[in-house]
């Protein structure tokens, strides 16, 4: 062959491949169709994806089954006889790594390094009985990691399979966060969040020297199911806000003499929800007297009703502070007060040392005294909160908190509520944890763990009022219409439901901005969900200042435009108009607390149900 046909069909070859939006792949035998770019290295050699040349790990005496499914056709590439590994998992595990396939790597790699990881899978959801669920996909959590103590991840990104088992090509990339020799570290596939049958094809691992522009590597977007600005469940969502969180009000305005007025502009201003939307402040932010903390102030001030004391108020934070100090934490709850803001207090027991005075240990040895300091300290809390504190976090996070529960016996639970109503007889009693909407809704051993606890703490006479949900998000989002199905899953027990700590943890701004508001959509329709409290606003002072409402400057950041914008915005009736003939106006409004205002005069009413309201002008001198 002469060297100019050679070139025209490289020539054609590259056009090709632009067409079809594929990938320039290098000469190698050992690349799949869907090869990885030029200029990598494999980090992993493995070839022959089957349970010989795959690791596998299934904890205990979990119900499993690992197997080849030797030679598979993938259509969607025009792949033939491609081997790949099953894992079937029929009961519950524990945790998301209880059962999983990795493949260590064969050379060293340094940090900064980039990796690039490529797969195909499929999988089936199935019910506790092994059948499996149709409409539903499967979820396996692809890492990065290093495969000792303490596991240190560089990348944790979750698959969620197509329904109807079919294949699905996904590429993860991530910068190597370690120096590693080879076999230090690997990719892990982890399948441990429900009964599930998931398979692996095609895996492959490469490593780029640091320098690379990861940006120039391929990346299975993240997102999650619902994102669409027309998706179904907006609908339905929008038909739950429309009853739930709206009323008819009904002003009617007559003169000192009864005589209706007509033709009067009225306007009518919504100057707080009756759902909660918060935040967790600051107590230091509270206090300051600098720029910052002013408008600190002030913006917890305009978008917020209610606040939890982020810190100020956990035993182990109380026990190191001085009187003085204890004040500051008690003016800045006044102060709350003062300005209409209720105040969430978090926490009373959170019931391991990890998170209590240190030397809570020395009393492991006598449950009696264990008991009486635990009791005394929620005496102390109820009775310098009492009147300033609407709600308590009675208890937080017993799943992985169970040092208490081993030295004074399951019960001690129930005892702490029980002892916290005796202090705080007018104050909602919450238990909160974790583990409610994450992990893009599927079920974990966790979520069991939290109905276990609710119901066992019901079951016992424990006087709980709220079920409180965390909300911390990272990469791996739930979607919309998930949860709702979670939310339906807390409310059969007919508690109030707050989501206590809400934030997301995503480098694409545009994901964060989009999942915030369809979170907030989903948990505003929910009849059962009572407020959404963000966990804190500003970057300044902030555990995640990337996850801020605000950057250090005041400005407001994607995931701030998308809370304002639906808070303060979209749901939030304010509107001008005219009395008709008979001195009234009716209106379809946002439940909560208003403004009325005819000529010079101004009135307060509350609309929380359908509310028809006369108001009387005041007699002129």
């Amino acid at each position: 062959m002469t060297k100019q046909i050679v070139s025209k069909l490289l020539v054609v070859g590259l056009f090709f491949a632009i067409f079809s939006n594929a990938m320039v792949v290098i000469a190698d035998e050992s690349r799949l169709p869907l090869g990885a770019p030029a200029g990598g290295e494999r980090l992993i050699f493995t070839k022959s994806i089957s349970p010989e040349n795959i690791g596998s790990y299934v904890a205990g005496k979990l119900k499993h089954s690992i197997e080849s499914s030797g030679k598979v056709t993938i259509e969607q590439a025009n792949l033939k006889d491609v081997e790949s590994v099953a894992i079937t998992v029929f009961d519950q595990p524990r945790n998301t790594w209880d059962a999983s396939l990795s493949a260590k790597s064969d050379v060293a790699i340094a940090k900064g390094d980039c990796v690039l990881i490529g797969l195909w899978v499929r999988g089936e959801s199935l019910s506790k009985q092994g059948e499996v669920i149709e409409g539903d996909g499967s979820v396996v959590e692809v890492v990065f990691e290093k495969r000792s103590s303490p596991h240190t991840k560089s990348v944790q990104y979750l698959v969620e399979t197509t329904p109807g088992n079919q294949w699905k090509h996904v590429w993860v990339r991530c910068l190597s966060k370690e120096d590693y020799a080879a076999g230090e570290c690997g990719v892990g596939l982890q399948i441990g969040y429900s009964p599930q049958r998931i398979e692996i094809a095609g895996l492959e691992v490469w490593k780029y020297p640091a320098g690379t522009d990861l940006e120039s590597l391929p990346m299975s977007p993240r997102s999650y199911a619902g994102r669409e600005l027309d998706a179904p469940w907006r609908i339905e969502a929008d038909a739950r806000i429309e009853k739930h969180r709206k009323c008819d009000l009904k002003l009617s305005v007559v003169d000192a003499s009864g005589n209706p007025l007509s033709g009067q502009p009225v306007s009518i201003r919504q100057t707080k929800h009756a759902f909660r939307f918060g935040t967790a402040a600051s107590v230091g932010m509270i206090g300051r007297t600098d720029s910052d903390a002013t408008k600190y102030r002030a913006v917890l001030k305009e978008l917020f009703n209610v606040v939890t004391i982020e810190n100020g108020l956990k035993w182990e934070f109380w026990d190191k502070k001085t009187s003085k100090e204890h004040d500051q934490v008690l003016s800045a709850i006044d102060w709350c007060n003062e300005q209409d803001v209720d105040v969430r207090g978090h926490v009373l027991v959170w019931p391991a040392q990890k998170n209590s005075p240190k030397w809570i240990t020395s009393l492991y040895n006598d449950p009696v005294a264990l008991k009486q300091v635990v009791n005394t300290h929620i005496r102390e809390m109820g009775y310098a909160t009492r009147g300033r504190v609407t709600e308590w976090d009675v208890l937080n996070e017993t799943f992985d908190n169970r040092e208490f529960e081993e030295h004074l016996g399951p019960e001690c639970f129930s005892e702490f509520f029980q002892v916290t109503e005796g202090v705080l007889p007018d104050t909602d009693l919450y238990y909160n944890d974790y583990a409610g909407l994450v992990r893009a809704g599927v079920n974990t051993y966790h979520k069991d763990h939290f109905e276990m606890t609710i119901q066992r703490l019901i079951d016992e006479g424990a006087p709980i009022d709220g079920i409180g949900i965390q909300g911390h998000f990272g990469e791996i989002l739930t979607p919309p219409h998930r949860i709702v199905r979670e939310l339906d899953r807390w409310g059969k027990f007919g508690k109030k439901i707050m989501i206590t700590e809400f934030d997301i943890g995503v480098s694409d701004q545009k994901l964060m901005a989009d999942f915030t508001r369809d979170f907030l959509t989903s948990c505003f329709s929910h009849p059962d969900v009572d407020g959404v409290v963000t966990w804190g606003f500003w970057a300044g002072s902030h555990w995640r200042p990337d996850s801020a409402l605000y950057d250090r400057e005041w400005n407001l950041t994607p995931f701030g435009e998308a809370w304002v914008g639906l808070t303060n915005q979209k749901w939030k009736t304010n509107l001008d108009t005219t009395l008709d003939d008979s001195g009234s106006t009716s209106h379809r409004v946002f439940k909560g607390d208003y403004q009325i205002t005819v000529g010079d005069h101004t009135w307060e009413v509350e609309a929380n149900e359908d509310h028809d309201v006369t108001l009387t002008l005041p007699m002129v001198d």
